[in-house]
């Protein structure tokens, strides 16, 4: 279920962002930690504990002013999450799942890393969403590479 309190805090922190970016990263909304909403029943079945799944104000930063992602989907980032095309495997040294949207920006597929079990503090964990971007295929279909290299963990059935 998505925090309630999400979007309102989204807003502001890319405005407040905004009104400082003037190229430089402010460190001060980098370090804040947004609680998108409990880990989706999509991921708790691919072995993720039931933990709150928060995202940085580091990623919200390069996510909307340096890949384009849009405010409104950055709101939705819990839907998009929960209703996914497909979930793969991370790299080999990395637990965590790759989410791959339906949604499209400029022909490429939107991907949301997720880390498994974070620690932020002495007791503080959570499922990170490490990044949100556009991933460029590079003369072929990512997921068709992915596919190929045995890294599918879950895919939707074809509407």
């Amino acid at each position: 279920m998505e925090d309630t309190n999400y979007k309102t805090l989204l807003g502001v922190l890319i405005k407040g962002m905004s009104e400082d970016y003037d190229g430089s990263k402010s460190v001060t909304h980098h370090e804040l930690r947004l609680v998108v909403g409990a880990t989706p029943p999509i991921l708790i079945s691919l072995g993720f504990t039931q933990l709150p799944l928060t995202i940085d104000g580091r990623v919200i930063d390069k996510a909307h002013f340096d890949h384009g992602i849009s405010k409104g989907r950055l709101e939705r980032i819990y839907s998009l999450i929960a209703s996914p095309k497909a979930i793969y495997k991370a790299h080999l040294d990395n637990p965590g799942s790759v989410v791959v949207t339906y949604e499209m920006q400029n022909s490429n597929p939107i991907i949301i890393p997720i880390h498994p079990n974070r620690q932020k503090g002495r007791h503080e964990f959570s499922n990170v969403i490490a990044s949100v971007y556009p991933k460029a295929s590079g003369g072929g279909s990512v997921e068709v590479r992915w596919k190929k290299d045995g890294l599918l963990l879950w895919e939707a059935p074809p509407k």
